[in-house]
Protein backbone atom coordinates (compact mmCIF):
# COMPACT_ATOMS: atom_id res chain seq x y z
CA UNK A 1 0.00 0.00 0.00
CA UNK A 2 2.55 2.47 1.01
CA UNK A 3 4.37 1.60 -2.31
CA UNK A 4 1.33 2.11 -4.17
CA UNK A 5 1.08 5.52 -2.20
CA UNK A 6 4.59 6.63 -3.01
CA UNK A 7 4.12 6.32 -6.77
CA UNK A 8 0.97 8.16 -7.19
CA UNK A 9 2.86 10.82 -5.31
CA UNK A 10 5.69 10.59 -7.84
CA UNK A 11 3.04 10.87 -10.85
CA UNK A 12 0.88 13.67 -9.20
CA UNK A 13 4.57 15.95 -8.49
CA UNK A 14 5.26 14.79 -12.15
CA UNK A 15 1.79 16.20 -13.36
CA UNK A 16 2.13 19.20 -11.66
CA UNK A 17 6.14 20.01 -12.78
CA UNK A 18 5.37 20.03 -16.10
CA UNK A 19 1.85 21.81 -15.56
CA UNK A 20 4.43 24.45 -14.11
CA UNK A 21 6.99 23.91 -17.14
CA UNK A 22 3.52 24.63 -19.73
CA UNK A 23 2.38 27.47 -18.22
CA UNK A 24 6.04 29.19 -18.22
CA UNK A 25 6.57 28.34 -21.03
CA UNK A 26 3.05 29.89 -21.93
CA UNK A 27 4.07 32.89 -20.12
CA UNK A 28 7.20 33.84 -21.86
CA UNK A 29 5.85 33.73 -25.22
CA UNK A 30 3.08 35.66 -23.70
CA UNK A 31 6.19 37.85 -22.35
CA UNK A 32 8.20 37.99 -25.83
CA UNK A 33 4.98 38.43 -28.31
CA UNK A 34 3.72 41.36 -25.67
CA UNK A 35 7.39 42.82 -25.96
CA UNK A 36 7.35 42.32 -29.73
CA UNK A 37 4.67 44.16 -30.25
CA UNK A 38 4.73 46.91 -27.41
CA UNK A 39 8.14 48.92 -28.08
CA UNK A 40 7.52 52.71 -27.80
CA UNK A 41 10.76 53.98 -28.63
CA UNK A 42 13.85 53.61 -31.25
CA UNK A 43 16.32 52.86 -28.61
CA UNK A 44 13.68 49.85 -27.07
CA UNK A 45 13.43 48.75 -30.75
CA UNK A 46 17.14 48.71 -31.53
CA UNK A 47 17.80 46.82 -28.49
CA UNK A 48 15.46 43.71 -29.44
CA UNK A 49 17.40 44.06 -32.69
CA UNK A 50 20.51 43.45 -30.73
CA UNK A 51 19.83 41.32 -28.10
CA UNK A 52 19.86 37.37 -30.40
CA UNK A 53 21.76 36.23 -32.46
CA UNK A 54 18.79 35.11 -34.56
CA UNK A 55 14.83 36.39 -34.55
CA UNK A 56 13.75 32.44 -35.32
CA UNK A 57 13.64 30.44 -32.16
CA UNK A 58 11.18 27.64 -30.39
CA UNK A 59 9.96 31.06 -28.63
CA UNK A 60 9.82 33.78 -31.20
CA UNK A 61 9.45 33.90 -35.30
CA UNK A 62 9.53 30.16 -35.67
CA UNK A 63 7.07 30.12 -38.25
CA UNK A 64 9.73 32.20 -40.63
CA UNK A 65 12.34 29.80 -39.85
CA UNK A 66 14.72 28.64 -42.72
CA UNK A 67 13.50 25.52 -45.27
CA UNK A 68 9.37 26.35 -44.16
CA UNK A 69 8.21 27.91 -47.10
CA UNK A 70 8.88 26.94 -51.47
CA UNK A 71 10.38 30.28 -51.70
CA UNK A 72 11.98 32.71 -49.47
CA UNK A 73 13.01 35.97 -49.36
CA UNK A 74 16.51 35.94 -49.23
CA UNK A 75 17.35 38.33 -46.74
CA UNK A 76 14.87 36.57 -44.25
CA UNK A 77 15.91 32.81 -45.63
CA UNK A 78 19.84 34.13 -44.80
CA UNK A 79 18.68 35.38 -40.96
CA UNK A 80 19.57 38.94 -41.89
CA UNK A 81 16.34 40.51 -41.11
CA UNK A 82 17.86 44.15 -40.12
CA UNK A 83 18.16 44.54 -43.84
CA UNK A 84 14.48 45.91 -44.15
CA UNK A 85 13.45 46.22 -40.51
CA UNK A 86 15.52 49.42 -40.37
CA UNK A 87 13.57 52.20 -38.90
CA UNK A 88 15.21 54.03 -36.71
CA UNK A 89 11.87 55.47 -35.09
CA UNK A 90 9.05 52.57 -34.39
CA UNK A 91 5.48 53.96 -35.99
CA UNK A 92 4.27 50.48 -36.15
CA UNK A 93 4.90 47.01 -35.13
CA UNK A 94 7.34 45.72 -37.61
CA UNK A 95 10.34 48.36 -37.51
CA UNK A 96 9.67 49.16 -41.60
CA UNK A 97 10.13 52.62 -43.42
CA UNK A 98 6.53 53.42 -44.31
CA UNK A 99 6.96 53.82 -47.41
CA UNK A 100 7.86 50.41 -48.13
CA UNK A 101 9.43 51.13 -51.65
CA UNK A 102 12.34 52.77 -50.40
CA UNK A 103 13.17 49.45 -48.11
CA UNK A 104 12.63 47.56 -51.21
CA UNK A 105 13.86 49.33 -53.83
CA UNK A 106 16.96 49.44 -52.34
CA UNK A 107 17.74 46.09 -53.20
CA UNK A 108 15.63 45.66 -56.25
CA UNK A 109 17.31 48.64 -58.22
CA UNK A 110 16.04 47.65 -61.33
CA UNK A 111 12.53 47.93 -60.07
CA UNK A 112 12.99 50.94 -59.10
CA UNK A 113 14.59 52.23 -62.55
CA UNK A 114 11.35 50.96 -64.42
CA UNK A 115 9.18 52.98 -61.90
CA UNK A 116 10.96 55.81 -62.17
CA UNK A 117 10.95 55.76 -65.98
CA UNK A 118 7.14 53.98 -66.44
CA UNK A 119 4.05 56.35 -67.00
CA UNK A 120 1.70 53.97 -65.59
CA UNK A 121 2.23 52.91 -62.20
CA UNK A 122 0.91 50.19 -59.96
CA UNK A 123 -1.21 51.64 -57.70
CA UNK A 124 0.06 49.77 -54.35
CA UNK A 125 3.43 50.53 -55.79
CA UNK A 126 2.85 54.12 -55.69
CA UNK A 127 1.36 54.33 -52.14
CA UNK A 128 4.67 52.05 -51.35
CA UNK A 129 2.57 49.10 -50.02
CA UNK A 130 4.57 46.41 -51.59
CA UNK A 131 3.40 43.86 -49.29
CA UNK A 132 -0.09 44.17 -50.19
CA UNK A 133 1.04 41.32 -52.63
CA UNK A 134 4.40 40.17 -51.72
CA UNK A 135 4.86 38.44 -48.63
CA UNK A 136 8.19 40.05 -46.94
CA UNK A 137 9.63 36.87 -45.47
CA UNK A 138 8.32 33.65 -48.25
CA UNK A 139 6.25 31.80 -49.50
CA UNK A 140 4.95 28.86 -51.47
CA UNK A 141 3.95 30.97 -54.79
CA UNK A 142 6.49 32.13 -56.69
CA UNK A 143 7.91 35.28 -56.81
CA UNK A 144 6.92 35.06 -52.92
CA UNK A 145 2.78 36.27 -53.57
CA UNK A 146 0.32 36.53 -50.97
CA UNK A 147 -2.05 34.68 -53.25
CA UNK A 148 -2.09 33.47 -56.65
CA UNK A 149 -2.48 36.71 -59.41
CA UNK A 150 -6.15 36.12 -59.85
CA UNK A 151 -6.63 35.96 -56.76
CA UNK A 152 -4.51 39.45 -55.95
CA UNK A 153 -5.97 40.86 -58.57
CA UNK A 154 -9.42 40.92 -57.50
CA UNK A 155 -9.09 41.92 -54.05
CA UNK A 156 -9.30 45.43 -55.74
CA UNK A 157 -10.21 44.91 -59.23
CA UNK A 158 -13.71 43.49 -60.07
CA UNK A 159 -12.99 40.34 -62.59
CA UNK A 160 -16.07 39.41 -62.96
CA UNK A 161 -16.86 40.97 -66.14
CA UNK A 162 -13.51 39.46 -67.54
CA UNK A 163 -14.89 36.08 -67.18
CA UNK A 164 -18.65 36.80 -68.74
CA UNK A 165 -17.91 35.24 -72.07
CA UNK A 166 -18.63 31.11 -73.03
CA UNK A 167 -14.41 30.73 -73.77
CA UNK A 168 -11.95 32.39 -71.96
CA UNK A 169 -8.27 33.66 -72.88
CA UNK A 170 -5.78 31.23 -71.51
CA UNK A 171 -3.84 33.35 -69.36
CA UNK A 172 -6.76 34.81 -67.70
CA UNK A 173 -8.23 30.55 -67.09
CA UNK A 174 -5.23 29.98 -65.70
CA UNK A 175 -5.28 33.63 -63.46
CA UNK A 176 -2.09 34.53 -65.29
CA UNK A 177 -2.65 38.07 -65.14
CA UNK A 178 0.97 38.91 -64.71
CA UNK A 179 1.79 37.57 -68.19
CA UNK A 180 0.04 40.69 -70.23
CA UNK A 181 -0.01 43.36 -67.15
CA UNK A 182 3.46 44.39 -65.84
CA UNK A 183 2.29 44.12 -61.82
CA UNK A 184 4.55 47.24 -60.74
CA UNK A 185 4.77 49.54 -63.94
CA UNK A 186 4.52 50.17 -67.73
CA UNK A 187 4.97 52.99 -70.42
CA UNK A 188 2.01 51.48 -71.90
CA UNK A 189 -1.82 51.79 -70.73
CA UNK A 190 -3.45 49.24 -68.28
CA UNK A 191 0.14 48.27 -67.89
CA UNK A 192 0.87 46.00 -70.40
CA UNK A 193 3.71 44.45 -71.02
CA UNK A 194 4.53 45.36 -74.60
CA UNK A 195 3.14 47.43 -76.89
CA UNK A 196 -0.19 46.49 -79.69
CA UNK A 197 0.16 42.85 -81.35
CA UNK A 198 3.89 42.38 -79.69
CA UNK A 199 2.22 41.61 -76.52
CA UNK A 200 0.13 38.93 -78.54
CA UNK A 201 2.67 37.38 -80.78
CA UNK A 202 4.70 36.59 -77.70
CA UNK A 203 2.50 33.38 -77.27
CA UNK A 204 0.88 33.24 -80.97
CA UNK A 205 4.67 32.92 -82.92
CA UNK A 206 2.55 31.46 -85.88
CA UNK A 207 1.17 35.23 -86.55
CA UNK A 208 5.00 36.66 -86.68
CA UNK A 209 5.81 35.50 -90.09
CA UNK A 210 2.35 37.02 -91.63
CA UNK A 211 3.58 40.55 -90.29
CA UNK A 212 6.35 40.83 -92.48
CA UNK A 213 3.72 40.72 -95.44
CA UNK A 214 2.69 42.95 -98.06
CA UNK A 215 -0.70 44.32 -96.63
CA UNK A 216 -0.98 44.08 -93.00
CA UNK A 217 -4.53 45.07 -91.54
CA UNK A 218 -4.45 48.72 -90.42
CA UNK A 219 -6.08 48.09 -86.83
CA UNK A 220 -3.55 45.01 -86.42
CA UNK A 221 -0.34 47.91 -86.95
CA UNK A 222 -1.92 50.73 -85.21
CA UNK A 223 -3.38 49.17 -81.82
CA UNK A 224 -2.96 45.29 -82.04
CA UNK A 225 -5.31 42.67 -81.68
CA UNK A 226 -8.01 44.66 -79.08
CA UNK A 227 -9.38 46.03 -81.88
CA UNK A 228 -11.22 43.07 -83.06
CA UNK A 229 -10.46 40.20 -80.08
CA UNK A 230 -11.60 40.49 -76.85
CA UNK A 231 -8.04 39.58 -74.49
CA UNK A 232 -10.12 38.11 -71.17
CA UNK A 233 -13.31 36.05 -72.87
CA UNK A 234 -15.80 36.51 -75.68
CA UNK A 235 -18.82 34.28 -77.06
CA UNK A 236 -17.16 32.14 -79.33
CA UNK A 237 -13.02 30.13 -80.44
CA UNK A 238 -11.69 33.83 -81.08
CA UNK A 239 -12.92 36.06 -78.67
CA UNK A 240 -14.56 38.80 -80.93
CA UNK A 241 -16.12 41.75 -79.51
CA UNK A 242 -18.63 41.37 -81.66
CA UNK A 243 -20.54 38.83 -84.05
CA UNK A 244 -18.17 37.96 -87.19
CA UNK A 245 -21.26 39.47 -89.31
CA UNK A 246 -20.85 42.21 -88.06
CA UNK A 247 -17.71 43.24 -86.77
CA UNK A 248 -16.16 44.66 -90.28
CA UNK A 249 -18.81 46.58 -90.59
CA UNK A 250 -17.84 48.56 -87.20
CA UNK A 251 -15.53 50.38 -89.10
CA UNK A 252 -16.03 49.54 -92.63
CA UNK A 253 -19.88 51.26 -92.05
CA UNK A 254 -19.04 52.69 -95.43
CA UNK A 255 -18.95 49.05 -97.32
CA UNK A 256 -22.40 48.40 -94.92
CA UNK A 257 -24.02 51.08 -95.94
CA UNK A 258 -23.28 50.39 -100.05
CA UNK A 259 -24.33 45.95 -99.84
CA UNK A 260 -27.48 47.22 -98.02
CA UNK A 261 -27.98 50.05 -101.11
CA UNK A 262 -27.83 47.09 -103.89
CA UNK A 263 -30.76 45.24 -105.21
CA UNK A 264 -28.57 42.56 -105.84
CA UNK A 265 -26.22 41.47 -103.16
CA UNK A 266 -23.14 38.99 -103.22
CA UNK A 267 -24.07 36.17 -100.72
CA UNK A 268 -20.84 36.45 -98.61
CA UNK A 269 -21.17 40.25 -98.14
CA UNK A 270 -24.39 40.42 -97.55
CA UNK A 271 -23.94 37.75 -94.67
CA UNK A 272 -20.85 39.78 -92.82
CA UNK A 273 -18.72 37.08 -94.11
CA UNK A 274 -16.23 39.26 -95.61
CA UNK A 275 -13.40 36.78 -94.30
CA UNK A 276 -14.32 33.99 -96.43
CA UNK A 277 -12.27 36.60 -99.14
CA UNK A 278 -9.90 39.13 -97.19
CA UNK A 279 -7.95 37.73 -94.49
CA UNK A 280 -8.47 39.91 -91.20
CA UNK A 281 -4.63 40.05 -90.58
CA UNK A 282 -2.35 40.36 -93.66
CA UNK A 283 -2.27 39.18 -97.27
CA UNK A 284 0.43 39.52 -100.24
CA UNK A 285 -2.61 41.15 -102.13
CA UNK A 286 -4.45 44.41 -102.05
CA UNK A 287 -7.26 44.56 -100.40
CA UNK A 288 -6.15 42.06 -97.91
CA UNK A 289 -7.62 39.09 -100.31
CA UNK A 290 -6.86 35.85 -99.16
CA UNK A 291 -4.95 34.90 -102.84
CA UNK A 292 -5.87 35.38 -106.26
CA UNK A 293 -9.20 36.86 -107.35
CA UNK A 294 -10.11 33.99 -109.94
CA UNK A 295 -9.15 31.76 -107.23
CA UNK A 296 -11.31 32.92 -104.61
CA UNK A 297 -14.46 33.09 -106.99
CA UNK A 298 -13.89 29.31 -108.01
CA UNK A 299 -13.67 28.38 -104.43
CA UNK A 300 -17.36 28.98 -104.21
CA UNK A 301 -18.23 28.88 -107.80
CA UNK A 302 -16.31 25.59 -108.18
CA UNK A 303 -18.23 24.25 -111.74
CA UNK A 304 -16.95 27.92 -113.51
CA UNK A 305 -13.16 26.81 -113.08
CA UNK A 306 -13.74 24.37 -116.20
CA UNK A 307 -13.15 28.12 -118.09
CA UNK A 308 -9.64 28.39 -117.71
CA UNK A 309 -9.08 25.11 -119.80
CA UNK A 310 -11.22 26.93 -123.00
CA UNK A 311 -8.77 27.49 -126.10
CA UNK A 312 -9.93 31.57 -126.39
CA UNK A 313 -10.46 33.60 -122.82
CA UNK A 314 -11.95 36.64 -122.46
CA UNK A 315 -8.95 39.35 -121.61
CA UNK A 316 -10.40 39.81 -117.76
CA UNK A 317 -10.49 36.06 -117.50
CA UNK A 318 -6.50 35.41 -119.06
CA UNK A 319 -6.33 38.10 -115.91
CA UNK A 320 -7.77 36.01 -113.46
CA UNK A 321 -9.68 39.26 -112.90
CA UNK A 322 -13.43 38.52 -112.53
CA UNK A 323 -14.23 41.87 -110.29
CA UNK A 324 -13.17 43.87 -113.86
CA UNK A 325 -16.84 43.26 -114.01
CA UNK A 326 -18.69 41.85 -111.46
CA UNK A 327 -18.98 43.91 -107.95
CA UNK A 328 -18.10 41.42 -104.96
CA UNK A 329 -20.26 43.05 -102.74
CA UNK A 330 -23.37 43.86 -104.90
CA UNK A 331 -24.97 45.50 -107.74
CA UNK A 332 -28.46 47.28 -109.51
CA UNK A 333 -27.61 45.42 -112.34
CA UNK A 334 -27.93 41.47 -113.46
CA UNK A 335 -25.13 39.23 -112.23
CA UNK A 336 -23.83 41.90 -109.88
CA UNK A 337 -22.29 43.11 -113.14
CA UNK A 338 -20.64 46.60 -112.19
CA UNK A 339 -22.21 48.89 -115.11
CA UNK A 340 -25.23 48.13 -117.12
CA UNK A 341 -25.39 45.50 -119.66
CA UNK A 342 -28.88 44.19 -121.41
CA UNK A 343 -29.29 40.76 -120.89
CA UNK A 344 -32.34 39.66 -123.26
CA UNK A 345 -31.05 38.32 -126.28
CA UNK A 346 -33.20 40.91 -128.42
CA UNK A 347 -32.39 44.73 -127.49
CA UNK A 348 -32.41 48.06 -129.06
CA UNK A 349 -29.61 49.90 -128.69
CA UNK A 350 -29.44 53.10 -126.58
CA UNK A 351 -26.38 55.13 -125.23
CA UNK A 352 -25.36 53.67 -121.50
CA UNK A 353 -27.01 50.19 -121.93
CA UNK A 354 -23.21 48.88 -122.63
CA UNK A 355 -21.39 50.63 -120.47
CA UNK A 356 -19.97 47.93 -118.71
CA UNK A 357 -18.35 46.58 -122.47
CA UNK A 358 -16.76 50.24 -123.23
CA UNK A 359 -15.04 50.26 -120.23
CA UNK A 360 -12.27 48.35 -122.37
CA UNK A 361 -14.01 48.33 -126.04
CA UNK A 362 -14.62 51.68 -128.57
CA UNK A 363 -18.41 52.84 -128.24
CA UNK A 364 -16.94 53.34 -131.78
CA UNK A 365 -17.70 49.82 -132.26
CA UNK A 366 -21.89 50.30 -132.55
CA UNK A 367 -21.83 54.04 -133.67
CA UNK A 368 -19.65 53.70 -137.14
CA UNK A 369 -21.51 52.32 -139.95
CA UNK A 370 -18.52 52.37 -142.56
CA UNK A 371 -14.71 51.98 -141.25
CA UNK A 372 -10.95 50.66 -141.99
CA UNK A 373 -9.97 51.16 -138.65
CA UNK A 374 -12.47 50.72 -136.04
CA UNK A 375 -12.93 46.94 -136.74
CA UNK A 376 -11.44 43.76 -138.35
CA UNK A 377 -15.06 42.39 -137.87
CA UNK A 378 -16.54 43.85 -141.37
CA UNK A 379 -17.43 43.22 -145.10
CA UNK A 380 -14.99 45.73 -146.84
CA UNK A 381 -15.91 49.04 -144.96
CA UNK A 382 -19.41 47.77 -143.73
CA UNK A 383 -18.66 47.73 -139.97
CA UNK A 384 -20.48 44.32 -138.73
CA UNK A 385 -20.72 44.90 -135.49
CA UNK A 386 -22.81 47.83 -136.05
CA UNK A 387 -25.37 45.59 -138.40
CA UNK A 388 -26.16 42.92 -135.70
CA UNK A 389 -26.53 45.81 -132.80
CA UNK A 390 -28.18 48.53 -134.40
CA UNK A 391 -31.08 47.47 -136.12
CA UNK A 392 -35.23 47.03 -135.36
CA UNK A 393 -33.98 43.54 -133.28
CA UNK A 394 -30.78 44.29 -132.26
CA UNK A 395 -28.84 41.70 -130.94
CA UNK A 396 -26.67 42.22 -127.37
CA UNK A 397 -22.97 41.21 -127.36
CA UNK A 398 -23.64 37.81 -125.29
CA UNK A 399 -25.98 36.60 -128.65
CA UNK A 400 -22.63 35.68 -129.86
CA UNK A 401 -19.99 35.66 -127.94
CA UNK A 402 -19.02 34.03 -124.67
CA UNK A 403 -18.25 36.49 -122.11
CA UNK A 404 -16.20 34.24 -120.29
CA UNK A 405 -14.49 31.43 -122.85
CA UNK A 406 -14.84 29.63 -125.69
CA UNK A 407 -13.03 27.02 -127.80
CA UNK A 408 -13.76 29.43 -131.07
CA UNK A 409 -11.70 32.45 -132.29
CA UNK A 410 -12.86 35.83 -130.52
CA UNK A 411 -14.68 33.31 -127.79
CA UNK A 412 -17.71 33.03 -130.36
CA UNK A 413 -19.99 31.11 -128.47
CA UNK A 414 -20.37 27.52 -129.69
CA UNK A 415 -24.01 27.60 -129.17
CA UNK A 416 -26.45 30.55 -127.94
CA UNK A 417 -29.68 30.61 -125.56
CA UNK A 418 -32.67 30.92 -127.22
CA UNK A 419 -36.10 31.02 -125.74
CA UNK A 420 -36.37 26.90 -124.32
CA UNK A 421 -33.23 25.76 -126.47
CA UNK A 422 -29.53 26.11 -127.02
CA UNK A 423 -28.81 26.79 -130.79
CA UNK A 424 -25.09 26.01 -132.19
CA UNK A 425 -22.83 28.19 -133.90
CA UNK A 426 -19.60 27.75 -135.79
CA UNK A 427 -17.06 30.07 -136.67
CA UNK A 428 -13.82 29.98 -138.71
CA UNK A 429 -11.69 32.69 -139.32
CA UNK A 430 -9.70 33.22 -141.88
CA UNK A 431 -6.70 35.54 -143.29
CA UNK A 432 -8.75 38.59 -143.99
CA UNK A 433 -12.25 37.51 -142.96
CA UNK A 434 -14.10 34.09 -141.82
CA UNK A 435 -17.42 33.04 -142.11
CA UNK A 436 -20.41 32.31 -139.68
CA UNK A 437 -23.30 29.50 -139.83
CA UNK A 438 -25.52 30.07 -137.24
CA UNK A 439 -28.73 28.44 -136.54
CA UNK A 440 -30.37 31.48 -136.88
CA UNK A 441 -29.48 32.34 -140.96
CA UNK A 442 -27.68 30.93 -143.69
CA UNK A 443 -23.97 30.65 -143.42
CA UNK A 444 -22.53 34.09 -144.04
CA UNK A 445 -18.72 35.26 -144.86
CA UNK A 446 -17.14 38.58 -144.62
CA UNK A 447 -13.76 39.55 -146.34
CA UNK A 448 -12.00 42.97 -145.20
CA UNK A 449 -10.29 43.26 -148.49
CA UNK A 450 -12.88 42.18 -151.00
CA UNK A 451 -16.35 42.30 -149.62
CA UNK A 452 -18.48 39.62 -150.00
CA UNK A 453 -21.70 39.02 -151.45
CA UNK A 454 -23.96 37.11 -149.05
CA UNK A 455 -26.96 35.68 -150.82
CA UNK A 456 -30.25 35.26 -148.93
Amino acid sequence: MNDRMKAEGIRHNDARRFRFQFILQLALIHCFAWHAYSFTTAAEYQSHLKGAESCTSVLCHQNLAKGKMKYEHRPSGDGKCAVCHTAEAYPGKYGLEPNQSITCTDCHKHLNLEIQTSKYIHGPIKNGDCTSCHDPHGSDIEFILKKTYSQLCSQCHSLKGLYSGKLIHKPVEDGNCGLCHDPHASNFRARLTDVGANLCLLCHEDMVPGMTQKYVHAPLLKNGCTDCHDPHSGNDKLRLKTEASRLCFTCHEEKKNEVAHYTRKHKPAAEGQCISCHSPHFSESKHLLRGKIDALCYACHKDKAAWGKRQFLHGPLVQGNCVACHNPHGSDNAFILRLEFPYKFYTNYERGKYDLCFQCHKEALVTTENTKTVTNFRNGEVNLHMLHVRQEKGRNCRACHDVHASDQEYHIREEFPFGSVNIPMYYYKTSTGGRCIPGCHKERSYDRHRAVENRN
